[in-house]
């Protein structure tokens, strides 16, 4: 059973989180306030913590990268009532797991959690919608554009593709039914592809990929899979 930490200041909310997600019984949760947080980690090591960035009596983002810092840190998404394109972009490279609205339905806070305890980075709409659009501003910023294209220079031609296609929002099956690989080979990809962006997340890679005007360019990894498809070729699965 995972155990999801609630970071928040404000009593009732945070104690309204913690009925939601115990209403699935798969998950288990606690809710503290942000001065709380660090010394109830300690104490009984969750396995998700959500965390209010936007904290009244402390620094949200001093204490998502004191988390982080942990040894066996738990995996953290940032829990708002609303989202700005700079912060999300912040807390992801900081190395969020995500970032979860205040005002989803418990429906969709509990899939959100479950989805972060499988390992997988959840964006709620309207942080893909900052995010993005806090992007499409840092294409303007040089040193930006430069920095990505360096990192993003180091990949072969077939991390290439998987990186557009990730940025793209493809699933790794979706990939590999593409590419003709594999999930597995598909997952050996990602893994190569976050090690030399030196990135945490898929979202944090795709953000370098936006950057770095990839999406901008066409692709092989489309071209690749029509001549399969004219070929008769079949995508391994």
């Amino acid at each position: 059973m995972a155990l999801i930490l609630i970071v928040d200041d404000q009593l009732l909310l945070r104690t309204g989180l913690k009925l939601i997600i115990e209403s699935a019984r798969d998950l288990e949760a606690a809710a503290v306030s942000g001065a709380e947080a660090i010394s109830e980690i300690r104490r009984r090591p969750p396995d998700i913590v959500l965390l209010d960035i936007q904290l009244q009596e402390t620094d949200g983002f001093a204490l998502l990268r004191s988390v982080l810092d942990l040894s066996d840190s738990p995996r953290v998404a940032v829990l708002t009532a609303t989202s700005d394109g700079k912060n999300v972009l912040a807390a992801l490279r900081m190395g969020a797991a995500g970032f979860i609205s205040k005002n989803a339905s418990p429906e969709e806070l509990v899939a959100a959690v479950r989805a972060l305890a499988l390992g997988k980075t959840v964006l709620s709409p309207l942080a893909v919608s900052q995010l993005l659009s806090e992007v499409e501003l840092g294409k303007g910023r040089s040193s930006t554009t430069v920095a990505a294209r360096q990192l993003t220079d180091l990949l072969s031609v077939r991390e290439h593709d998987v990186l557009v296609m990730m940025a793209e929002g493809f699933s790794n099956a979706d990939i590999g039914r593409r590419l003709l690989l594999s999930t597995g080979t598909v997952k050996d990809y990602v893994s190569a592809i976050l090690s030399k962006l030196h990135v945490a997340n898929r979202v944090q890679a795709a953000v370098i990929a936006y950057h770095a005007g990839l999406l901008d360019q066409p692709s092989t990894a489309n071209l690749g899979y029509s001549c399969a498809q004219q070929n008769g070729g079949e995508a391994v699965t």
